[in-house]
């Protein structure tokens, strides 16, 4: 199942847009990050890390000229159709979430839509790309030691140690709250409620006749 998000990459004062079909979550945006640095101090020309990251396949391998895109990380999204993108983002559940790498100012954002149900109460979190970096390297070194390969075992490893499994655990707790309230077992309950009410308020009512 595709998660899919816009990833935006800001590097020497300029914006740079990515889609990416299974990079809706935490570790992926990293991840490539850290794949992307180790390319770019390989090639001789130093490429900038945005022209890097667009050439990534799936298992992190520089691809120039580029696979077919369905063999991408990513694809570049052109300037003038960003304010489409944008606008979906907004209104609809269809990219998941929104990652913003400032490599100018060394920050990076993690956005989750709140049109996701399953998403409504994450929001949104900051980190320090140096130190994010440093965590995912940290990870890696870790899984290298405990033999883990599988990148969805990866990503809950990553999700515990940083909290966000039990804020991910109540948006899902919140999200199944929310179904709940619409269904029909809900309307049940309430009319059950309204009866077992009424009939506590008519011995009151009986009383009050009696005097």
């Amino acid at each position: 199942m595709s998660n899919p998000a816009i990833y935006i990459i800001r590097e020497n004062g300029e914006n740079h847009f990515f889609s990416v079909f299974y990079g809706a979550n935490a570790l992926s945006p990293l991840l490539r990050l850290s794949q992307a640095k180790a390319v770019q101090e390989a090639l001789p020309e130093h490429p900038p890390i945005s022209q890097v990251y667009e050439h990534l396949d799936y298992a992190g391998n520089y691809r120039n000229p580029r696979l077919d895109d369905a063999d991408m990380f990513c694809k570049r999204i052109p300037p003038d159709e960003m304010p489409q993108y944008n606008k979906d983002y907004a209104e609809h559940g269809n990219f998941q979430m929104r990652m913003i790498f400032d490599l100018d100012q060394n920050s990076f954002m993690m956005e989750y839509n709140p049109n996701c149900p399953w998403y409504r109460t994450m929001g949104s979190f900051s980190i320090d790309l140096d130190v994010g970096l440093e965590n995912v390297r940290k990870l890696l070194e870790y899984a290298e030691k405990k033999g883990i390969s599988d990148f969805d075992a990866l990503l809950n490893v990553y999700q515990r140690s940083t909290g966000l499994e039990d804020k991910l655990e109540y948006a899902r707790g919140y999200m199944r709250f929310e179904e709940y309230l619409d269904s029909p077992q809900a309307e049940e309950d309430r009319r059950r409620y309204r009866k077992l009410l009424d009939r506590q308020t008519q011995p009151d009512e009986e009383e009050k006749e009696e005097r």
